[in-house]
């Protein structure tokens, strides 16, 4: 890396580039920012949100939407009820960590106001229920390990069902669940008794219809159950708004979705750092992909701390959004280390002039205005997003999505210049030949800076090393 004394050779320029404007520069890609230089200065500023993040996530934790807690979603029309009226009601309801928002929605010329409130379940299921839950869990994980493939993905799905089923039920044990119970006690006998993959196969499909039925039957009584408690707030809601009970729209959502959802995208994120380390490498080297990975995960945890941070809540739509966002910020990083690629020839032979630090800090300058324009075109569309769809259609989704996508490309813009190219760097300085070469460099522009000083003696100066200097003109 380059030190505070070593002479940074930069993208030469003719004079009138030189008087040129800032902005000239960055366009012509004639900029010569020190950004590879001062990597520990990008490091630490990294490394410091990193930790108000990490430390703001195990602190305060994250503000969890619904659909990965579980709970009630109440829509009414607002009537002349208003938001803080409403939250009141809830807190004497007894559900103290219920969000109210107010949803507008255009339509016409006329403007509609309707009131959303959610609330996680307080209502905690019965300790038979719970164990009745675990037992059947454990007999289907049994039944999955021991039937035969044809069978394995219905047994899956079931499993998967019930995983979401948590209770409260009117009965500690339902009859579904007792039934279901039945079912996985008796089908071990049964398979015992048949001969042949065949026969297994046949006992274990008639299984899984009444166990199928079972389990739909449970996530119908519990819907029920969880709407008849959530009966008291459906009658507040009618009192304030003056809304008929038939109109109030609820939606009992089950912690399940959110956690396959979760899952799913924990899947699709290896997949897609797997599939982005493979492509980079053969492209161009291992050492960029692993840059690129790392800027990646700064950007996840960058992100994830400001949700934690600004108590923003977290929802599918974040989760997608944070899958998109990585898209983008590969596309950023590709960008520069294609020109690194291409710059390459600068930093072979004896007779190279920069080391690869300062070859791609030249790099990076070279495409800093079209990795900007990149990102500022990006981003003008997610802002309209979050302002047409926040605030002039009042969708919840669209800002939600907004916003994480909006953090995420900053960060993506930030990690992809300041992050990955200076870590690459890095990474190159410590090879023997690019050691050997700064090695080199360094000694050839001393030996210049020799010359140079006794060249000015003398009253005919020369350039450092093998760049020379444009010479002034008498009388200038």
């Amino acid at each position: 890396m380059t030190s505070s004394n070593d002479k940074v050779p930069t993208v030469e320029t003719s004079d009138s580039t030189k008087r040129a404007g800032i902005w000239s520069r960055l366009y012509n890609g004639e900029t010569d920012f020190d950004i590879v230089g001062r990597w520990k200065v990008w490091f630490i500023g990294s490394s410091v949100a990193i930790l108000i993040g990490v430390v703001s996530v195990v602190g305060s934790g994250l503000n969890l939407g619904i659909d990965f807690t579980g709970g009630t979603v109440w829509e009414v029309a607002a009537g002349k009820a208003e938001v803080a009226d409403v939250s009141a009601a809830m807190t004497d309801l007894g559900y103290q960590d219920a969000q109210v928002q107010e949803v507008t929605q255009n339509s016409g010329g006329d403007t509609k106001r309707f009131l959303r409130v959610e609330a996680a379940t307080e209502v905690e299921p019965d300790p038979a229920t719970t164990a009745a839950l675990k037992k059947a869990r454990r007999g289907i994980d049994g039944l999955v390990d021991d039937a035969p493939p044809a069978v394995r993905g219905d047994l899956r799905g079931i499993r998967d069902d019930l995983s979401g089923v948590t209770g409260p039920f009117a009965t500690p044990v339902p009859a579904p669940l007792k039934e279901l119970q039945a079912e996985l006690d008796a089908l071990p006998a049964k398979v015992s008794e048949a001969k042949g993959t065949s026969a297994k196969t046949v006992v274990y499909r008639t299984a899984l219809a009444p166990m199928t039925k079972a389990v739909e039957d449970l996530v119908d009584l519990e819907a029920q159950e969880r709407a008849r408690l959530s009966q008291d707030v459906t009658e507040m809601l009618t009192k304030q708004t003056g809304t008929p009970e038939a109109e109030v729209t609820i939606d009992t959502v089950g912690p399940s979705w959110g956690r396959q959802i979760s899952e799913k995208a924990r899947s699709a994120l290896v997949v897609f750092l797997a599939a982005i380390t493979v492509f980079i490498t053969i492209r161009f080297e291992l050492k960029m992909a692993i840059a690129t990975v790392v800027a990646l995960f700064h950007d996840l945890i960058v992100v994830v701390g400001l949700y934690s941070l600004f108590n923003f809540p977290v929802t599918p739509a974040t989760v997608i959004a944070l899958l998109t966002m990585l898209g983008f910020s590969i596309y950023d990083g590709i960008v520069v280390f294609d020109r690194v690629d291409e710059n390459t020839g600068l930093v072979s032979g004896s007779k190279a002039k920069m080391t690869y630090s300062e070859m791609a800090n030249v790099s990076l300058n070279q495409v800093l205005m079209r990795s900007l324009n990149t990102s500022i075109t990006t981003l003008l569309p997610i802002l309209s997003v979050l302002v047409v769809g926040s605030v002039a259609l009042g969708a919840s989704t669209l800002e939600e999505y907004g916003i994480a996508l909006f953090l995420g490309l900053m960060s993506g813009a930030y990690s992809s210049l300041f992050i990955a190219t200076p870590l690459l760097a890095l990474l190159k300085e410590r090879e023997p030949r690019y050691r050997e070469l700064r090695k080199n460099v360094l000694a050839r522009r001393a030996a210049g800076d020799e010359a140079e000083l006794a060249g000015a003696a003398a009253g005919n100066p020369v350039a450092p090393g093998s760049a020379p200097r444009p010479r002034r003109r008498a009388g200038r």
